[in-house]
């Protein structure tokens, strides 16, 4: 190997280590680690579907929403309903968060979410089902005004929720990721919608900084937080936000 070579070698791996050594120490500790953060000591699986994995097993998965389930746990529900519950991060934590009835809907037949049901011990307290349709989903609140409902269904929530055809989610409290990226102008019409019914809240999307990171690392000889970005970026969509709708008439 001629010295030019060599060179240009020892500089490429040397530039690179504080990445190697990260990824090192993340894999590490995310082989072994259970999830942090709302879910603190859920078991998970090997994979995620449609959204980013690492952010789940570090705790910090749309951590915007926190205080938000943080409040909305400590009340008493009479289920709680995921549309689009990917592996079951929700589906899962909220039945081993409380004691509600929980329905899981999730369109991609190879969810890993009874896994992850299993892994945690509430395979039984968790109904999963297909697609949501607008028939499924009034049978399921029929009679039951206090549900909590969380939607992430890339844009058919416009289709989904509308009181109009399911007046039983006129008392229900919803959290619904807005795809005004995919259709444009969803969130305007949700806000319609229930502008007579509910209290909207809007819980903007916000980018991951190197200290949101929860890992404690050993002293280095740079910042290893600029490293971990990647682990933390849930590559959203600019501009992405929740709503969050809290009933204020009984119907």
């Amino acid at each position: 190997m001629n010295r030019r070579l060599k060179n240009w070698i020892i500089r490429h791996l040397l530039r690179d280590w504080p990445r190697r050594r990260v990824r090192r120490i993340m894999d590490d500790a995310l082989a072994t680690r259970t999830c942090q953060g709302l879910f603190g000591g859920m078991r998970y699986v090997d994979r995620s579907i449609g959204s980013s994995y690492t952010p789940k097993l570090l705790g910090t998965y749309e951590q915007e929403l926190v205080p938000v389930f943080e409040r909305l746990f400590a009340q008493d529900f009479e289920q709680f309903v995921d549309i689009g519950a990917a592996e079951g991060y929700y589906a899962v934590g909220a039945a081993l968060k409380t004691a509600w009835p929980v329905t899981a809907f999730e369109a991609n037949p190879q969810t890993p979410l009874p896994q992850l049901a299993e892994l945690n011990g509430v395979t039984g307290r968790i109904d999963l089902r297909g697609a949501c349709d607008l028939g499924e989903l009034a049978d399921l609140l029929a009679g039951k005004p206090d549900s909590l409902l969380l939607v992430d269904v890339e844009g058919a929530e416009r289709l989904l929720l509308d009181p109009r055809f399911i007046p039983e989610l006129r008392t229900a409290t919803l959290v619904v990721e807005v795809h005004d990226c995919f259709l444009p102008g969803t969130g305007a019409v949700l806000l319609r919608r229930f502008a007579d019914s509910h209290r909207a809240d809007r819980v903007d999307s916000v980018p991951r900084t190197g200290a949101d990171c929860p890992l404690q690392f050993p002293p280095l000889p740079f910042d290893p937080t600029v490293y971990a970005l990647e682990y933390l970026n849930e590559r959203r969509p600019s501009g992405m936000y929740w709503l969050v709708f809290t009933p204020t008439t009984d119907g």
